[in-house]
């Protein structure tokens, strides 16, 4: 394994006013400094001013790229405007890369020492009236031809006075709604995000025993959405102590939970060395709705584990010394599909889920990587190396085309992995036992290391020797059945069944939106092959399935269903009575203003999928599940 100099370090705060930057007296002659301003929240217009050393020649200026933790070359470039270089009061001419759009050249005429760099960046996604998620990437150019690591910025940030702020940035000094942070290289500036708001709240979860604190930081657009439960706190707190139990290290110096709670901001997670930066689903109720705290229930321990895999520990293609040059993404079945793995197995021991909700999300994956059938044509290796031209992708013949699969169907694969591993060790090793070995290493050290599939390889056969290479390779190269792709639920002693009631979980998402298709709807996939929007426009047909066969397809809006005005109660009637009867489904659908009826052939029945124990096995999954003590 290869180990670089650290990419994320110290880290800290944010606030306030107007938009003078200018170098705290104790940063380095060489810093750039950063200030950004927010006059008016409602606007959702950051100003950005950067006075940065330079010397007289040719200048090369870079926006951020590639985003760690994106795997794709998405900088919001185009989002710029108003863009200003001067020095002296006198305007330098500058020309975009005619190949490159992140890429700026100038000349610095003699004499100049340093330019001011003006513009403003919109952020309708991560600003409200009351609120802010601040991601530094976004507002800061930086100079070619040097490692980020290299490049000390010393950020300021002006915001209202009265706001409360959340970061892992160190605080060098605040003066109403001004916050001036201490330098810190810029690839840790861009590790380290502020929430900041008017109703926001911190919270110490750190255990008794620990000098090394945790924060959970919340900010919504209300008072009400930050009321916790107990019981939700105490999940979160007892997922700090299982992670430890689980790595038996840290590479932080402190740690943040950043969690937006806001109905008007943009849904997601985006991990960071000492912190997250999670936007709550369920927004303003995540706590207090039961299903929208059971969607969300596994974000910030994902986020939290990617500490330790994908940022101290990352594939070697996903290390780059700045934000310019291309990431390689393959392996992201380790950096993304261990998380996974690893991340609901903690969100179980803490009790942020139950041992039935895990159950229940992997048996809806599972089921939906059964109805996948692009899996017969792309395998698991190419959607990590396309990863950039997966995300974000519609939705449409999804399951044909695939998406970024390396997530959840990676945890299937995990979940394979730990339950060989207790069988060929008679139960005395498990994946733990590697994640200890692999991620802890080091405790305390920030300094990034990363590994290759050769060492993912010899970090198993170091817990337990077995052919791994080639069981990894037949599953991540493998077509169709050539992947084991259930093996893992039933060598930990279940199975997957069907029946005609949903669990939990999918009425969750079905009700709120998450998992592949990123929205709510009625998923009807495992039956008649549609997945269906609340307003009854159809997001995904199942490839070959029978609403395929009958001629339905992704952007048709459904009318009626056996004659009947459509509505999900009606649709589920009609597949009912139609395993009775065995007549078809008649489903009345209309697109581009042509109105058909499709005659769905299918008396299967309703199919919701549920894990069952398997009698006479060994239960690695209760084991897999339990808290550690």
């Amino acid at each position: 394994m290869k180990r670089w100099p650290s990419l994320v370090g110290a880290v800290a705060f944010a606030a306030s006013a107007c938009c003078t930057a200018h170098v705290d007296a104790g940063a380095p002659a060489n810093s750039v400094a950063l200030t950004v301003s927010l006059p008016d929240p409602a606007q959702k217009v950051l100003y950005v001013h950067e006075v940065m050393p330079v010397a007289p020649g040719k200048l090369t200026l870079y926006y951020p790229k590639y985003i760690p933790g994106d795997h794709a070359p998405d900088g919001p470039i185009g989002a710029m405007m108003g863009l200003q270089i001067s020095a002296g009061g006198q305007r330098i001419a500058w020309q975009r890369d005619p190949v490159d759009m992140f890429t700026l050249h100038l000349d610095v005429p003699a004499g100049v020492d340093s330019i001011d760099i003006r513009f403003q960046f919109p952020d309708t996604d991560r600003i409200t009236p009351d609120l802010m998620d601040l991601t530094w990437d976004h507002v800061a150019l930086y100079r070619a031809g040097e490692p980020t690591r290299d490049q000390l910025f010393q950020p300021t940030l002006e915001m209202p006075a009265d706001w409360g702020y959340g970061t892992a940035l160190e605080t060098g000094a605040r003066d109403g709604g001004r916050i001036r942070f201490r330098p810190v290289p810029f690839n840790t500036l861009v590790d380290a995000p502020v929430i900041a708001g008017r109703y926001f709240r911190q919270i110490d979860v750190t255990p008794a025993d620990s000098s090394v604190h945790r924060w959970l930081d919340l900010v919504g657009d209300s008072e009400a959405a930050l009321q916790i439960k107990p019981e939700q706190l105490a999940g979160y707190r007892n997922l700090v102590v299982q992670a430890q139990d689980l790595f038996h290290s840290h590479h932080y110096t402190n740690y943040h939970f950043l969690l937006t709670l806001s109905d008007h901001t943009s849904v997601g997670g985006l991990e960071h060395h000492q912190s997250s930066d999670d936007r709550a689903r369920g927004g303003s109720r995540m706590f207090a709705d039961p299903g929208h705290f059971l969607l969300d229930g596994s974000l910030l321990p994902h986020e939290y584990t990617h500490s330790w895999n994908g940022k101290f520990m990352r594939p070697e293609g996903l290390w780059q010394p700045d934000f310019e040059q291309p990431e390689i993404a393959d392996g992201l079945w380790v950096y993304e599909g261990l998380t996974v793995y690893l991340g609901d197995a903690l969100t179980a021991r803490s009790g942020l889920w139950s041992a039935q909700d895990w159950r229940d999300a992997v048996a809806y994956r599972a089921a939906s990587f059964a109805h996948r059938p692009g899996r017969d044509w792309r395998p698991l290796s190419d959607t990590t190396r396309a990863a950039q031209l997966l995300y974000g992708g519609d939705p449409g013949w999804e399951n044909w085309r695939r998406g970024t699969d390396f997530y959840r169907e990676g945890q299937l694969l995990w979940l394979a992995v730990d339950t060989k591993i207790r069988a060929l060790s008679r139960d005395k090793h498990t994946l733990d036992d590697f994640a200890q070995r692999f991620f802890g290493q080091d405790d305390g050290s920030y300094v990034t290391r990363t590994y290759t599939f050769d060492d993912v390889v010899a970090g198993l056969n170091a817990v337990q020797p077995w052919d791994w290479a080639k069981f990894l390779h037949g599953w991540l190269d493998g077509v169709g059945d050539e992947v084991p792709l259930l093996s893992g639920i039933e060598q930990s002693g279940w199975k997957l069944v069907y029946t005609d009631t949903p669990s939990r979980y999918q009425s969750a998402v079905e009700n709120v939106g998450a998992e592949e298709l990123s929205a709510s709807g009625v998923n009807e996939m495992f039956s008649v092959g549609l997945f269906i929007r609340h307003d009854g426009s159809i997001m995904d047909v199942l490839w070959q399935g029978p609403a395929f066969k009958a001629g339905l397809a992704p952007g048709m809006k459904l009318q009626a269903i056996d004659g009947h005005a459509y509505t999900p109660t009606a649709l589920r009637d009609a597949i009912a009575r139609a395993q009775k009867d065995g007549q078809p489904v008649r489903i009345q659908a209309t697109m581009d203003g042509v109105n058909r009826t499709y005659a769905v052939d299918y008396d299967g029945g309703l199919k919701y999928p549920h894990l069952v124990r398997i009698p006479g096995t060994p239960d690695y999954l209760s084991e897999i599940l339990a808290a550690k003590k």
